[in-house]
């Protein structure tokens, strides 16, 4: 029996080859994920073949530990042999377990099989390559316990490179640490399977194979050559994404900074912009004694067009009535979209003689008839207008008045235009009743909780709902938050009214879990002054206790401006909620905040894109570019991609492939009330088979 002693520092660079190769590996898998078709198949290919090669090296450096007393040879082709059993069979592995959105135990057990058949197999053939002037005896207690040491480890390298393979906040430590396991595992097995031989002097032979030191010279260069042009690689990979993303988050926050002043439909000033403007004209009129107009326009039964011709033909019947209106404008004024068909003018530096005249071109012009995608459609507008100072001095009079103004026009049977006066104010019909009926909803239990299914992407697996709020009113029938909440959040009564959401979302999670279907999520939505109150941790906490459910079932969104206006409390709460395991998301997304780079503060695990992005996506080039961008920022912070609003094929097909994860939309299925959610289960019902296509625009679904 020849005597064997081992190299220290051989040793350590053995474990550090591996370590580095797993390193690279699991890096290469993580880029998979977030790369288009041609660079994964890439990096799929290049992360297998650095594994294999790692563990070859791995093992032939760990032979070069082992010293004898009498010189080694290796045989050349059984060498070569088992490099290529290396790199084949973690490739494969590697490809096969990383190639669908879930790792299935099938998946998980065959490429576990032939990985660590693979190692093994390269082990053993690396060890039959000594030139058989040494004799080897095997313990065969060792050999199976490496064989079961490479099982193991197989399957742990394998499940680690799946479930890291996209970017985390954590994605270096995460690697590292997972680097580290695989590394000691594949040298427990290397070092357990040199154990179990026994080595004996058989007789001099010629050298007709590798000697040591030429070995050490091809294990290096091989080894330096492939880990250093990945390493490279990878690097020049990385710092190009951050580049790109660096350049398309600049782009992506001067469109949402547009976003933010401008409408997205019409292209017009939105509320905060012309808000901006009446404030500056204020204040100029005020120091140079001028006049200045407020005008309130209304498009006449606009919501028959909707109803009747589907609301892609009111989006462009509001288009081009902004056209018309525009045609009559000139420089000085300022014409902005408040919501739906709800415009406001300003008109700076007139008399009531200039914009009495001024309305008259407006309502003669909208009064001619469109003809839109063969269709002739006549509408008429109802404008109201105040006038500074002679009806107020500030700009809550004004509007007050110039609303006054429209809403007497309506009255008196629509389709003109008129100017505030005091008389109008005595006819002013205000709704007290309304209020306190809303008051009462509550207590006589009219409100009810509606649920927009979501599914998964490619399968279209029902995964879970967003609960949305109803008012189902005594004498006007069932009422969508677009009518009532703004009431409840200027009233207070959006606190009680949220609470009892929470409570009944988690009564139903509650049913449903009896009922089987506890994989079900359900998304509830925070109002901002639920947000702010100081023990909204505890309001959910005691309802998902209440009803004994896991707090991963549950998904709280809000808005992106509600979770950046109080930045270190809502970082406070929000990873309150994390901790617990609920799922944080940011709804409405890039609507009301321009700095997206804020969003990496917060511990959101979800980003639902508005639908405002998604309506036109498919003919706008420019919402394209911005959902791309969104999904791309989305991925490279490990958050999930909801996108709702999905109302045709062709913007399914396009959000699939930019990668959100989750949809939602009327071209699957409409908001239903608990009660009916079982029709979505029947066979008939599969959005595979009968996409469902409501007749109602998703924007009037205003969530709670």
């Amino acid at each position: 029996m020849l005597h064997v002693s081992w190299d220290p520092v051989l040793i350590g660079i053995s474990f550090v080859v591996a370590f580095i190769a797993s390193f690279i590996a699991l890096d290469s898998a993580g880029k998979v994920a977030i790369s288009s078709r041609r660079e994964s198949t890439f990096w799929r290919l290049s992360g297998g073949a650095t594994l294999g090669m790692g563990i070859w090296s791995m093992h032939f450096i760990g032979m070069l530990a082992m010293k004898m007393s009498m010189p080694i040879n290796y045989h050349l082709a059984l060498t070569a042999f088992s490099f290529v059993i290396a790199i084949f069979s973690a490739t494969l592995a590697i490809n096969i377990a990383i190639s669908g959105n879930t790792l299935s135990t099938k998946r998980l057990v065959v490429a576990t099989s032939i990985l660590s058949a693979g190692v093994v197999t390269m082990h053993y053939v690396g060890m039959y390559a000594i030139i058989e002037h040494v004799g080897i005896s095997w313990n065969s207690s060792l050999i199976l316990l490496s064989v079961i040491i490479a099982v193991v480890a197989s399957g742990v390298g394998l499940w680690l490179a799946f479930h890291l393979r996209q970017n985390s906040r954590r994605a270096l430590i995460n690697r590292l640490i997972a680097a580290l396991i695989m590394a000691l595992a594949i040298a427990s097995m290397h070092y357990t399977g040199m154990g179990a031989a026994t080595f004996t002097h058989f007789g001099h032979t010629a050298h007709d194979g590798l000697s040591t030191l030429e070995l050490s010279v091809w294990v290096c260069a091989v080894t330096l050559i492939i880990l250093g042009i990945m390493l490279v690689v990878s690097m020049v990979d990385s710092q190009l994404r951050t580049s790109r993303l660096a350049d398309n988050l600049h782009q992506l926050n001067c469109q949402l900074e547009h976003q933010v002043h401008f409408d997205a439909l019409t292209g017009l000033a939105n509320r905060t912009q012309i808000d901006t403007c009446l404030q500056a004209c204020l204040r100029h009129s005020k120091l140079h004694q001028q006049h200045f107009a407020l005008v309130f326009i209304d498009l006449d039964r606009f919501k028959v067009v909707n109803d009747t011709w589907g609301h892609h033909i009111g989006d462009q019947l509001l288009i081009a009535s902004t056209q018309r209106i525009y045609s009559c404008l000139d420089d000085s004024m300022t014409l902005a979209r408040l919501g739906g068909d709800e415009f406001i003018l300003l008109v700076p530096d007139c008399n009531q003689q200039e914009i009495s005249a001024l309305m008259a071109r407006i309502a003669d012009t909208i009064g001619d008839p469109f003809t839109l995608f063969g269709h002739t459609i006549r509408v008429s507008l109802s404008a109201g207008s105040s006038i500074y100072p002679e009806h107020g001095s500030t700009l809550h009079e004004l509007k007050v008045k110039a609303d006054m103004a429209m809403y007497h026009v309506k009255q008196a049977g629509r389709n003109g235009w008129a100017i505030y006066s005091p008389e109008m104010e005595s006819i002013a019909d205000t709704p007290p009743a309304f209020l306190q009926e809303l008051s009462q909803a509550l207590e006589h239990n009219q409100f009810e909780l509606w649920y927009q299914p979501k599914y998964t992407v490619g399968d279209h697996a029902l995964s879970g709902f967003e609960a949305l709020l109803r008012w189902h009113h005594p004498e006007r029938g069932m009422l969508l938050p677009a009518e009532f909440l703004p009431a409840l959040e200027e009233t207070g009564l959006i606190i009680p009214v949220g609470k009892w959401v929470i409570q009944q979302a988690c009564l139903q999670l509650h049913q449903w879990k009896l009922q089987g279907n506890s994989e079900w999520t359900l998304a509830v939505n925070l109002s901002p002054a639920q947000f702010e109150q100081h023990d909204i941790i505890d309001v959910v906490c005691n309802a998902l206790a209440q009803y004994q459910l896991s707090p991963a079932c549950l998904t709280l969104e809000l808005t992106e401006s509600t979770a950046l206006k109080n930045l270190k409390r809502s970082i406070e709460v929000l990873n309150a909620f994390s901790a617990l395991g609920i799922t944080v998301s940011i709804d409405d997304f890039g609507t009301g905040y321009s700095n997206i780079l804020m969003l990496k503060s917060l511990p959101a695990r979800e980003l639902k894109i508005d639908r405002i992005f998604v309506k036109d996506i498919s003919e706008n080039s420019k919402n394209t570019k911005i959902v791309s961008t969104i999904i791309d920022i989305a991925h490279s912070m490990n958050m999930r991609v909801v996108a709702e609003g999905i109302e045709t094929q062709e913007q399914e097909i396009l959000l699939t492939q930019m990668g959100c994860s989750m949809l939602q939309g009327f071209l699957f299925a409409k908001p239903l009330p608990a009660h009916k959610i079982h029709e979505l289960l029947q066979p008939e019902n599969s959005i595979k088979q009968k996409p469902v296509v409501h007749p109602l625009s998703h924007r009037q679904s205003i969530t709670l």
